[in-house]
């Protein structure tokens, strides 16, 4: 005969075996992940849009101001301004839901102006700059491919994830004036580009869109190819790959989201 702690034991066992077959027999864990999501925009839908961007400083003009002073005093006796403007106008249609292809066109102008500048590394070691002007203008082209996801359910607010492939010329100077005559070096740029661009959107009304967007991942080529004084002529090349949160790439603009005669967005977004 068995004692009782014996049966008490073989049960124990028994039942182990039968929790693991269970464990063993379950489905795996779904995160959903996989899942078709809510359509967010229909296909068919046509957008459009526009980025623009001002930003415009003065140095060495505060009142009182007798300079300005950077970089543990190194830098002293700034004075001049500073410029950059853009605008991107682009457009997209929709293949799928959710999914878009377009076309995007970018320009962008910056200028610097220094009236005075002077550098201090020592006391018997002072370097002055005077009469220093730069100006640069690019033009770029992109054909881009986006996908949403909606946050959930909801036909108001979503993420994206957007891929360009860009290229562009641009043009650029750097001189200074000496006896009324410019002095400097021009500059003819060519640059190709291969991005990530995540950003977010909201719906403000049911067909405008205010979306902000940031430059992620970028695969860039460059050549340029200067002139100094109309005489020296050189070239530099220069490429690489780049993945980090760019914060002088973020965008903000509005989209307009127009439905083809056979769809119609609902009133009601949520």
């Amino acid at each position: 005969m068995m004692s009782a702690a014996a049966v008490m034991a073989s049960s124990a066992f028994a039942n182990g075996k039968k929790n693991v077959g269970k464990e063993t027999d379950r489905e795996p864990f779904d995160r959903g992940i996989s899942r078709k999501s809510s359509c967010f925009i229909p296909k068919g839908t046509v957008g459009a849009g526009v980025s623009v961007s001002y930003n415009t400083y003065s140095l060495g003009n505060g009142l009182g101001d007798a300079g300005y002073s950077a970089l543990f005093s190194l830098i002293q006796d700034v004075h001049g301004n500073m410029m950059s403007f853009g605008i991107s106008p682009f457009a997209s249609y929709f293949l799928a839901d959710n999914l878009a292809v377009g076309a995007r066109f970018d320009y962008n102008r910056a200028s610097l102006g220094l009236d005075n500048a002077s550098l201090s590394l020592m006391n018997d070691m002072n370097f002055s700059l005077q009469g220093f002007r730069y100006f640069k203008h690019t033009y770029t082209g992109s054909i881009m491919l986006r996908n949403y996801i909606p946050f959930g359910n909801s036909r108001r607010f979503a993420m994206f994830t957007e891929v360009r492939a860009t290229g562009g010329y641009g043009q650029a100077k750097t001189y200074k004036i000496v006896e009324n005559e410019n002095v400097g070096t021009y500059q003819d740029i060519y640059n190709f580009e291969l991005g990530l661009v995540p950003g977010i959107a909201a719906f403000i009304t049911n067909e405008v869109a205010f979306e902000i967007s940031v430059g992620l991942l970028g695969f860039n080529y460059q050549k340029v190819v200067q002139l100094t004084n109309q005489v020296e002529r050189s070239e530099m090349e220069n490429s690489g790959a780049n993945f980090k949160v760019n914060l002088l790439s973020i965008g903000f603009g509005l989209s307009f989201y127009i439905p083809t005669s056979n769809i119609k967005f609902k009133s009601d977004r949520k």
